[in-house]
């Protein structure tokens, strides 16, 4: 994600010059992979794990930003100017597959102008690295990396019967993308479809279709902004191989409750660059909105895992800068600094992987500053004990390395490819239920299996004597599940060009 500084001080009066800015981030969770000062001011490029889809926006960015320093965050109210006419009479929209599609919204404009985007907003786009298409589309794309919720243009008069139905694909079908390619589909495939639904005008949450694009001719435009199942979307991209800012945003878990302020700003923004009119209303489809959650912060649970106090104060800027807003609930709620206050907070609909205690306490930890806690071993609850083949595994470990073999560590989730070669007949594999990819699907079999793969990275990378070992463990699929075993692997490659791996189970 390349933060455009100045485009964050729109949001929050920020006098931190950036370098300190992507310090501060960095010391608050964020991995700041640097910052380029270019023409049009500086850039942050920020490397986002994948349980902050939040963050995939400047707006985003800007709440961090705010908690950080304890200043307000400038409030998200878009009011695009309508027209006479109303939307319910120009669109209809139908969701078939509520379990890929969650919502979705269409706004229509009416005359507008297609031409090149201003120099500010191609700017923009280019600092954020997205290239400049026409008006239309640059404010989709502008919409997005500002609010983190994708869009998508149609041309109006180019969607037959002025009617979207939202399905899965059928087997066998295909449909040419904006990038021009034909591409197979698969039933898993939530696609945006016209008139009766035969037509796939778009693969939803990915890509949209060659067939209603948006050219200079184009005279009248349906915005979408919608949601589509996070899981659904990973799976459709790996599927597909296309990978698109859209696909990025969907695939990690947008917010449903931002489609339709994302699709007032878009409209707001079209109607800017390219003028038209507005009709009033929005068709809204909303089959499954996610229900309130909330979650309780004690004083004293913070105090055990971090092992220092918080003030009530800075707990309550913290999360309400958050927008976690949080309230005292406990029966000493006018005391201030009681062990036993405790704060009800309520989930925001854009931090959905904030489920438990544990979740409002990092939040708090790391906006407060980790540094700031004193460093400590964590309190066993029971006594230590040796784990079962302690002392061979050690020694085992010593006489390898006096051998002159390296220890290595290695992940044990692997493609099932390369379990093939070697997995024994014997062990079913381990296969996993919803892998982060298909070159991690299941749980080694052996620990030849990722001992094999490190001495090919060694001896791609120029280093020709190997001599690695590990010990790890290896998994199984037994009569009642997954089983694992205590394993050991070791690997050379001899100057004379032989390659030995071997795996050893029971070590």
């Amino acid at each position: 994600m390349k933060i455009v500084y100045n485009w964050l001080k729109e949001f929050v009066e920020l006098r931190a010059p950036a370098a300190e800015l992507a310090a501060r981030l960095a010391v608050s969770g964020t991995n700041i992979g640097g910052v380029e000062n270019g023409a049009h001011g500086a850039v942050i490029e920020a490397e986002l794990t994948t349980n902050r889809p939040d963050c995939l926006g400047h707006y985003g960015m800007a709440r961090e930003v705010s908690a950080i320093y304890r200043l307000p965050l400038k409030a998200l109210q878009p009011k695009p100017a309508e027209g006479a006419g109303k939307v319910s009479d120009a669109v209809r929209v139908e969701i078939q597959a509520p379990e890929l599609c969650g919502r979705f919204t269409a706004r229509v404009i009416r005359g507008v102008k297609i031409a090149p985007s201003p120099a500010w907003l191609r700017e923009r786009l280019e600092a954020s690295g997205v290239a400049s298409i026409n008006n239309v589309v640059d404010a989709t794309n502008y919409v997005m990396l500002e609010l983190g919720h994708a869009l998508h243009a149609f041309d109006y008069d180019l969607v037959r019967d002025h009617r979207i139905v939202v399905r899965k694909a059928k087997p066998g079908e295909k449909m040419k993308t904006l990038d021009g390619v034909e591409r197979a589909l698969n039933p898993e495939i939530c696609l945006v479809c016209d008139g009766d639904g035969a037509r796939a005008v778009g693969i939803g949450g990915i890509m949209g279709g060659a067939e209603t694009e948006i050219s200079f001719s184009t005279k009248n435009v349906l915005i979408e902004c919608a949601w589509f199942e996070p899981i659904a979307i990973r799976r459709a991209t790996r599927f597909l191989r296309l990978y698109s800012e859209a696909s990025t945003r969907f695939g990690r878990g947008a917010d449903p409750e931002m489609a339709e302020v994302a699709s007032r700003r878009c409209t707001e923004l079209i109607l800017q660059l390219a003028g038209g009119d507005l009709l009033a209303g929005v068709v809204d489809v909303y089959p499954g909105k996610r229900a309130t959650k909330k979650i309780t912060l004690r004083r004293s649970e913070l105090l055990r895992i971090m092992g220092a106090d918080v003030a009530d104060k800075e707990i309550e800027a913290i999360l309400g800068a958050l927008g976690f807003a949080p309230v005292r609930v406990d029966e000493n709620r006018g005391a201030t600094g009681s062990l036993l206050a405790a704060w009800e907070c309520t989930q925001p609909s854009w931090r959905a992987e904030v489920e438990r205690e544990i979740d409002l306490i990092e939040e708090v930890a790391r906006i407060h500053g980790l540094d700031k806690f004193p460093p400590r071993f964590p309190v066993s609850r029971q006594a230590a004990r040796q784990l079962p083949h302690a002392e061979e595994q050690e020694r085992l470990r010593e006489r390898l390395v006096g051998l002159g073999y390296q220890e290595i560590v290695t992940i044990p989730h692997v493609a099932e490819e390369r379990n093939e070669i070697f997995r024994p007949a014997e062990a079913a594999p381990a296969r996993l239920a919803n892998p982060l990819s298909e070159e991690a699907g299941v749980l080694r079999s052996t620990g030849a299996v990722t001992m094999a793969a490190a001495i090919e990275w060694n001896l791609n990378h120029g280093q020709r004597n190997v001599r690695l070992f590990e010990i790890g463990r290896h998994y199984r699929l037994g009569a009642r599940g997954a089983g694992n075993a205590g394993a050991g692997a070791g690997g050379h490659r001899g100057s004379a060009g032989e390659i030995d791996t071997r795996g050893g189970a029971g070590v």
